[in-house]
């Protein structure tokens, strides 16, 4: 939820930022602050003057010694002659003449004077012009219009008054008009300007020109080429820009990056840019968009990815970078990109996008702070410390760091507590922590491979390590606060104790089943073989049974044991075979006391169990029986079906006619080594019922005793039947 909301927050100030940048540019609510810039930086763009073009000026030095302005028209015929006769490449001559003169002889000689001679005049545009058009052209008069090539010299303001750009071409009433420098190019060069034709084929006449200073070309006054004082040399090959720069003469206009220049230096700047090929170019409003926008969205994308000091650095290398670009790309290639509507949207983004973080920290702060403190219901509010809000949410969530890390050494004090090796891995079985036992574990010989089986692997076996200690593995779900399991704990208990125990049990088994019942069984041989007939009989007699009891106590003592510590292998066994093979093995002993084992026939009566078990439980039962009858008494044996709550069970019942179990006796019944001897008889060690009592119960039935009246004992042993 809170990532969703984060990212939705991302995409909402990355629109604003778009918005922001296209009212900016579309609105055009930059453009001052943006023209301010250009005019700065326009003349760093500026080709430098071209040698090819010179500068006759009609400066304050001439007028003073020519006389008042204007001058007779004969004047003008003079310097053209003179600066014919130096062959230039082309006249300029930025001086209007929309009327005739009072001596029409003058315009004669005027226009006699331009014949034969590349000279371009300047008509009079009047905006705006009669009848709705945009503008009136007013050419010079004849015969000085046929005379020579005529060319505009209008000057398009925009809204703050400066002058940027220049128009290669207008059209009025179906006329069009080249500008008075585009003619001169052509006169000069016999071809229109590379400038010219990319105009043309954009459809687009403007183009912005890069001004240079005021004085910057070179200039010689009108009153020393009039007098001959300029060598001819000096104008050779030379475009000749014949214009006013006298104070309170001529036309001035205010451009970009120069300032107030004269007309004729207007024109010499635009001759200069069209023939150094080098002007300034303004991409469309889509492209300038696409720049306005592109710097917010990169740094929104960063972001994402760096830290806060990362992104305050990111931030001023974008802006200066956003600043820096322009210029460049206005120097090197010409290429005005304005930088007002990135450079506010950077402003506008950060602070923004701050606050936004700002505002999601403090609120993460208050919800981890209120689900630590355990309470769902009221947000927990910090005290204030003389802080804002988010100040001293940061108290209070370090408080509640410090309780965490408290919770932390509690955490490692009880691993390390623990007496067994414990680990917490991954779901990938990648250790997360280690108490010390464990660690000294993985050093010597628990290996990573061994960890990912422990942890992938649902049932462990026992894990035995060379130098011999065993261990249990006992796996536990780690999961994290919102109840997902990430991983697991895994105790491996050490169990070598155990084993050796058992290993030595095992050995104790042995001895009992083999070096204990060796010796009895050689006395039993020594008193029935011809030794034994130096021996009293009453006595040999005595030996013989100590002998034969200690064997069957011993063989007794080893087969529940070995019961109670093998696992349950059962396989379809008839209850009924098993008891009748139980009598069969009793016969001797029932047979030299003259008691009768009586054992009910009938059909199979199968169960799930093992039948060497069942049969010794029974021939235990049935000895006991045979032992404590009287001579010549009778043992009942019978296996009967009965149903109880829909399951199908054997009851086997042994029934004597001894003296019965005195009732003191009966609270261990079946419990090993217990007083368990009959009236009137001596105590039996008690492990043939505790065997019996525990083949029941492994096969999940019952063995019980229940008296016979007058006397007797009847031993009912309960086992589940096989499912039909």
């Amino acid at each position: 939820m809170i990532r969703r909301r984060l990212l939705l927050e991302w995409i909402a100030i990355a629109l604003l930022a778009l918005a922001v940048t296209c009212g900016f540019v579309l609105g055009g609510m930059t453009s001052r602050i943006d023209n301010t810039l250009y005019d700065a930086l326009a003349g760093l763009r500026a080709a430098p003057p071209s040698d090819r073009i010179l500068i006759v000026a009609i400066d304050d030095d001439s007028i003073a010694e020519i006389g008042r302005w204007p001058w007779p028209r004969t004047v003008h015929a003079r310097l053209i002659e003179r600066i014919a006769a130096a062959r230039p490449a082309a006249i300029a001559y930025d001086v209007l003449f929309p009327e005739p003169a009072a001596n029409p002889r003058e315009d004669a000689a005027l226009a006699a004077a331009m014949r034969g001679t590349r000279v371009v005049l300047p008509i009079l545009l009047t905006a705006p012009g009669a009848n709705g058009r945009a503008f009136d052209a007013t050419p010079p008069v004849e015969p000085l219009r046929s005379a020579a090539t005529l060319g505009h010299v209008a000057l398009p303001y925009d809204g703050d008054g400066s002058a940027r750009a220049a128009l290669l071409e207008v059209s009025e009433g179906g006329r069009t008009w080249l500008h008075l420098a585009e003619q001169a190019y052509r006169l000069g060069n016999g071809a229109p300007s590379p400038a010219f034709r990319r105009a043309a084929a954009r459809g687009q006449p403007g183009v912005l020109v890069p001004y240079a200073p005021p004085g910057a070309f070179r200039t010689v006054p009108f009153k020393d080429v009039l007098a001959g004082s300029v060598p001819p040399e000096f104008l050779r090959g030379r475009f000749v820009l014949v214009g006013v720069t006298a104070g309170g003469l001529g036309d001035r206009h205010v451009v970009a990056g120069a300032g107030a220049l004269p007309g004729v230096e207007v024109q010499a700047n635009l001759l200069n840019a069209l023939l150094t090929n080098r002007f300034i170019r303004s991409p469309s409003s889509a492209w300038q968009w696409a720049f306005a926008a592109f710097p917010s969205l990169l740094l929104l994308l960063l972001f994402l990815w760096l830290r806060p000091s990362r992104a305050l650095v990111a931030t001023a290398a974008i802006f200066v970078a956003t600043a820096a670009l322009p210029v460049v790309l206005l120097v090197i290639a010409g290429l005005w990109l304005p930088p007002t509507a990135a450079l506010l949207a950077l402003l506008i983004v950060y602070p923004l996008w701050g606050w936004r973080r700002l505002m999601a920290i403090h609120r993460a702060m208050s919800d981890e702070l209120r689900l630590f403190a355990g309470d769902d219901e009221a947000p927990v509010r910090p005290a204030r410390a003389g802080l804002d809000p988010a100040g001293s949410s940061a108290i209070a969530l370090s408080s509640s760091i410090a309780r965490l890390r408290d919770l932390k050494r509690l955490i490692s004090d009880t691993i390390e507590g623990v007496s067994d090796p414990l680990i917490v891995t991954s779901l990938a079985g990648q250790v997360l922590l280690a108490n010390g036992r464990a660690q000294a574990l993985m050093a010597a010989e628990l290996t990573p491979d061994t960890i990912m089986k422990l942890a992938n692997a649902a049932e462990h076996d026992e894990l035995t390590l060379a130098d011999g200690r065993s261990f249990s593995p006992r796996r536990t779900p780690l999961a994290d606060a919102a109840g997902e399991q990430r991983g697991w704990i895994l105790l491996l208990a050490e169990i070598t104790a155990i084993r050796a125990a058992q290993q030595d049990r095992e050995e104790a088994l042995e001895f009992l089943s083999h070096d204990m019942r060796a010796p009895q069984a050689a006395i039993i041989a020594l008193l029935d073989g011809d030794g034994g007939k130096a021996v009293p009989e009453a006595l040999s007699a005595r030996l013989a049974g100590h002998a034969r009891r200690t064997l069957r106590l011993a063989d007794d003592f080893v087969q529940l044991a070995r019961l109670r510590s093998t696992g349950f292998e059962p396989e379809e066994t008839d209850v009924r075979d098993a008891l009748a093979e139980a009598a069969d093995a009793v016969w001797p002993v029932a047979s030299r006391k003259g008691v009768r084992v009586v054992v009910d026939e009938g059909e199979p009566c199968w169960m799930m169990g093992e039948r060497y078990a069942l049969t010794r439980a029974l021939l235990n039962l049935l000895d006991n029986a045979v032992k404590f009858s009287p001579d010549g008494a009778e043992v009942r044996c019978g296996v009967a079906e009965m149903m109880e709550a829909g399951s199908r069970w054997y009851e086997i019942a042994i029934e004597d006619a001894g003296p019965g179990i005195p009732p003191d006796r009966l609270s261990r019944l079946f419990a090993r080594f217990g007083p368990v001897g009959r009236s009137g008889t001596q105590p039996s060690a008690g492990l043939g019922l505790s065997y019996a009592h525990a083949v029941a119960q492994r096969h999940g039935g019952s063995l019980s005793y229940v008296p016979v009246t007058p006397t007797g004992t009847r031993f009912v042993l309960r086992l589940p039947a096989l499912s039909e």
